[in-house]
């Protein structure tokens, strides 16, 4: 049975905010050092600043990034995603790539902190307004009621604002357009264009693996309610778009003689489909 990535701490980014920049330094310190995972933690941030000139939080704060965001695993590996990701968008400021850092950061499953997930699919619908203190508080409150911990109250709200700061930054996931800071200080949620059907497919895949990994079938309805269609912001009717298009490309079948309606797993391989995301080259 797949098991779910180890997830990132929930107090995890040293104050610093999500930048693809130093990602994308990040993610090549990796690809030109296969074997960061064998060494001490000391060695590993001595590599890591050696070779690409950041700053010693940035050093702490962007690998966890780099493995929320789904571009390494926990053994400092670089993963399928981020391989494609690197070669062909280095930046990493495609909109495909920045959806699907925004999906491993929200995954239910990880890789990303818990609250954010939580964040997302509780508070990111289209129309909604909050302030960072609500924020703030949320994230508070999840942490005491799902770890039974405490978290400093600036520790919280500076986890706020970093949550913040990566949908509504240039240098983070700001053109994916979910959040907008309004003239009052507060945030709304916008509409956002539903990404590629390809990215949603390869994220769905992804949370089958974890989520159902012992099933070949699941109900429309159980997959509409999963959470899952939360992450993209999609209605129904971009679901049923996405799973129209991977019947037709045979990764899944959907059998709508009668309700409940399924959804049938016919093949696992993301691979395939981030080669129809980035090209094959």
């Amino acid at each position: 049975m797949p098991t779910a990535p180890t997830r990132i701490p929930t107090v995890f980014h040293e104050d610093i905010s999500l930048s693809r920049q130093s990602l994308s330094k990040i993610v090549k310190a990796v690809f030109d050092n296969p074997n960061l995972y064998a060494v001490s933690q000391t060695e590993r941030r001595e590599i890591f600043s050696k070779s690409t000139s950041l700053g010693t939080n940035y050093i702490k704060a962007m690998p966890y990034y780099a493995r929320g965001c789904g571009f390494i695993g926990q053994k400092y590996e670089i993963t399928p995603f981020g391989a494609f990701a690197f070669r062909c968008d280095e930046q990493f400021d495609l909109v495909n790539t920045q959806w699907l850092m925004h999906y491993h950061m929200s995954a239910p499953h990880g890789p990303g902190p818990t609250f954010w997930n939580q964040v997302v699919t509780k508070l990111f619908f289209s129309g909604n307004m909050f302030s960072k203190e609500d924020v703030s508080d949320f994230i508070g409150n999840y942490i005491f009621h799902s770890e039974n911990k405490v978290i400093s109250a600036r520790k919280v709200q500076s986890t706020a604002t970093k949550l913040l700061n990566a949908y509504t930054n240039s240098e983070g996931l700001g053109k994916l357009k979910i959040l907008i800071a309004t003239d009052s200080g507060r945030f709304r949620v916008q509409s956002p264009v539903i990404p590629s059907a390809w990215v949603i497919g390869y994220a769905l895949l992804d949370f089958w693996k974890t989520q159902y990994p012992d099933r070949i079938g699941v109900s429309l309805d159980v997959l509409m309610n999963s959470g899952f269609p939360q992450l993209f912001l999609m209605a129904k009717s971009d679901l049923d778009e996405v799973l129209r298009m991977m019947q037709e490309n045979q990764y899944v079948d959907v059998h709508r003689t009668a309700p409940p309606f399924q959804v049938m797993l016919l093949r696992q391989d993301q691979e395939s489909i981030l080669e129809k995301i980035y090209g094959s080259n």
